[in-house]
């Protein structure tokens, strides 16, 4: 696969999955280099690759929130309430 994120969602789900096929004798691809789950630099690559491929799934999945946020009607004076200016008798 070219990028971890075609394998899975989350980064327990990728875990999940590479150990299933790993006990099936399948070697993972994973970008031109081989995930060896037997080899601690291989563990923690896998695991900072599924960290950042989930990583940016989630700022995806933010993106379209944020901007509905923003595009909210922002809060005014109406003419007439207690707090505009308007509204307010000089006493002085």
């Amino acid at each position: 696969m070219t990028k971890l994120d075609r394998l899975a969602r989350s980064l327990p789900d990728a875990r999940d999955i590479a150990d299933e096929l790993t006990l099936k004798g399948v070697t993972l691809n994973v970008g031109g280099s081989i995930y060896d789950p037997h080899d601690p630099v291989g563990k923690l690559l896998f695991n900072v690759l599924g960290m950042v491929a989930e990583f940016e799934s989630d700022l995806i999945r933010a993106g379209p929130a944020k901007a509905w946020r923003s595009r909210r009607p922002k809060a005014s004076f109406e003419v007439g309430s207690p707090s505009s200016p308007k509204s307010r008798n000089p006493t002085s």
